[in-house]
């Protein structure tokens, strides 16, 4: 199932394309190198971290909604997210 381009989608293991966990997946694969290429325990633990891990950011950022502000002007567009120190 592919994801509207106007909403994120933490991902699932049945639907992990498209989601906010297999680009974590692409990011650590690109500084650790890629999972081992056999389907098994190792994949699915894997992912399931990086799926807590979207889920946590999508859920937090839900909630501090006013700390995001995303401008769009003329076809160039700027986020702001305020991060407490």
């Amino acid at each position: 199932m592919a994801t509207p381009l106007d909403r994120v989608y933490a991902g699932t293991l049945a639907d992990f394309d498209d989601s906010m966990a297999q680009e974590i997946e692409i990011a650590l694969n690109a500084l650790s190198g890629p999972l081992p290429s056999a389907p098994g325990k190792l994949v699915d633990d894997r992912r399931k971290l990086f799926i807590a891990i979207a889920r946590g950011v999508i859920n937090h950022l839900s909630k501090h909604q006013a700390a995001v502000d995303v401008t769009l002007a003329a076809g160039v567009h700027k986020t702001t997210i305020k991060v407490r120190a």
